[in-house]
Formats: C-alpha cells, sequence, structure tokens
C-alpha cells in the first residue's frame, strides 16, 4: 500500500438513547506509514483540505473535517486529562460535533485564498495565556505525554513581510491527526478576548517567546565595556507588539556600560506574531542579552 493515501468513510456510534454522532475512524492520508513524520503528514492534510476548498469539493471537505474529530473522545479525553476534568471536555466536545463539521470547512476555504507555507513545530508549551483554562488543559496533556503540534500557514505580503496564520494544535489518536479546539472542548475564551476586544498584552515567558523569533540583530559590544573588562547579562523588558516588532523596551537589570547596545540590538529584533483566538495581539516578556568577553568584536 506504500504511496497510497487510504480514506475510511463515517461510522456511527449511538449516543445515549436518541443522540447520533458522527465519529471517523481516520480520514486522512497515511503518510506516516511510508515513513513520513508528524510534520509530513499533518502539511499533507492541510494540503488535501485546502485544495479540495479549492475545487469546492464539498463533501470531501466534509470528509477531513469529520477526520480531526476525536474518535472514542469520551475515553481519550479521561485518560489524557484526568475523570472529572476528562468528563466535561467530553460533553462539550460532544455537543459541539454540529459546529466543528460546519466550521472547519469554512476555515480551510479561508485558508485556500492565502497560498503560503505550511509550518508544523512540535509544542512543547501552549502558545496561550497562562490563566486560560485551554492553556492549563493542553499543559496537563503534555505532562501526561501526549504530543501536541501546531500548525501555520505563513504568507508573504506585497511588501515582503510574513504573517502567519495560526491552524490550531493536532495530536495523533487512533492512527490519525485530530484538531484541539479550544471551543470544541468547551475550553474557549470569554469575554473581551472572544469578541476581539483583548486589548491588554498577554505575558509570555523568555524561553517561549525567544521560541517565535524571526529576525535577531547582534549587538556591538561596547568598547568601554570590553576594555574595562566588562560583561555579564542585560534584562530588558519589552512589549511585542501586534505585528512582532519591538513595542517598547526598558532596561530591567544590566551593567550600565552594556545597556545602550542592548537597546540598540533588540529594538530592531521581530518576532513571530502572537494569536489569541486568530486575532494578533500585544506580548508582555522579557529578553535577557548576553555580554561574553569572548565574543568577537
Amino acid at each position: 500500500m506504500r504511496g497510497i493515501n487510504r480514506w475510511r468513510l463515517a461510522g456511527f456510534v449511538v449516543m445515549g438513547a436518541l443522540c447520533v454522532v458522527p465519529i471517523v475512524r481516520a480520514a486522512m492520508p497515511r503518510a506516516w506509514n511510508d515513513g513520513g513524520t508528524a510534520a509530513v503528514e499533518l502539511i499533507s492534510l492541510m494540503k488535501a483540505a485546502t485544495s479540495a476548498a479549492r475545487e469546492g469539493d464539498q463533501a470531501k471537505l466534509k470528509e477531513i473535517a469529520r477526520g480531526l474529530m476525536i474518535p472514542n473522545y469520551k475515553a481519550w479525553f479521561k485518560a489524557t486529562f484526568g475523570e472529572e476534568d476528562g468528563a466535561k471536555i467530553a460533553a462539550a466536545y460532544k455537543k459541539s460535533f454540529d459546529w466543528q463539521e460546519n466550521e472547519l470547512p469554512k476555515l480551510f476555504e479561508g485558508l485556500a485564498k492565502d497560498p503560503g507555507d505550511w509550518k508544523v513545530q512540535e509544542v512543547k508549551e501552549p502558545d496561550l495565556p497562562a490563566a486560560l483554562p485551554c492553556y492549563q488543559a493542553l499543559a496537563k496533556a503534555l505532562k501526561n505525554g501526549t504530543a501536541l503540534y501546531r500548525v501555520d500557514l505563513w504568507m508573504t505580503a506585497g511588501n515582503g513581510t510574513k504573517k502567519g496564520r495560526s491552524v490550531g494544535y493536532y495530536t495523533l489518536v487512533e492512527g490519525a491527526y485530530r484538531q484541539l479546539d479550544c471551543a470544541g472542548m468547551g475550553l474557549g475564551i470569554s469575554g473581551e478576548a472572544a469578541s476581539g476586544g483583548w486589548t491588554a498584552p498577554i505575558r509570555l515567558g523568555g524561553n517561549v517567546q525567544a521560541a517565535r523569533s524571526l529576525y535577531k540583530v547582534q549587538p556591538e559590544y561596547p568598547e568601554e565595556a570590553r576594555k574595562n573588562g566588562v560583561s555579564g547579562t542585560v534584562r530588558l523588558h519589552v512589549i511585542v507588539a501586534k505585528d512582532g516588532s519591538i513595542k517598547q523596551l526598558e532596561v530591567m537589570s544590566g551593567d550600565p556600560l552594556l545597556q545602550q547596545a542592548a537597546l540598540d540590538a533588540v529594538r530592531q529584533w521581530i518576532y513571530q506574531p502572537t494569536l489569541l483566538n486568530g486575532l494578533p495581539i500585544e506580548v508582555d516578556t522579557t529578553i535577557d542579552v548576553i555580554f561574553s568577553l569572548n565574543s568577537p568584536r
């Protein structure tokens, strides 16, 4: 079966006396069976979905959407998130089947309009505000050994700048990749954030934000500091703008002889935009700039 994409049709499982919920066992290419990686398979799936969208193949889009939903979800959520939390998530997930089946095709139809490069990154820490229940749930899943992957579509604007669009988190369940959607699990973002009115920057750790770096300028070692044998770390408090550029900078600590060089360099840095509920937001973080006398001039 090498090199052949295999697609399985939806089955049906009765939930309670009258409720019938569609469950798809595996409705996506099995690239990893042929020696592929998570990135290979997820990108193959994204391309298949956007191709179907461009061709107007609604039947295929529906099939892919169902395939992204978790089969035997009650047992999986309880095993992944614990008995109590898993039961709550499963109950919310059951109610979201119709919504997901309708919304996922719309997602791919929107993505099909913006061709770009697909990027898949294994998640070490959810890229969400730590106070959100979805962050807490995904972090718990990671602690329990669940491998999560984030999928983004990177597009190049007319002026040459790049912008990214998140396509969500995915994990392997029963031999196929499924989407873990915050709203579908009853862990969606409410209030101002849900309506797009979130204005305050979210707080991300320096290590998390560093992994999102797109462009860095190395600081020039101040000659006076070098002559005086001054080295060390300058810690900066930074607000990253919605487009990934540096909006605000202030020194938190560090030798005065090194501070200006750190500010001049970091002011030029660019990060991948951070999205909250699909919308770009500002990020509050810290950056450590290390000056070593062993570094080249």
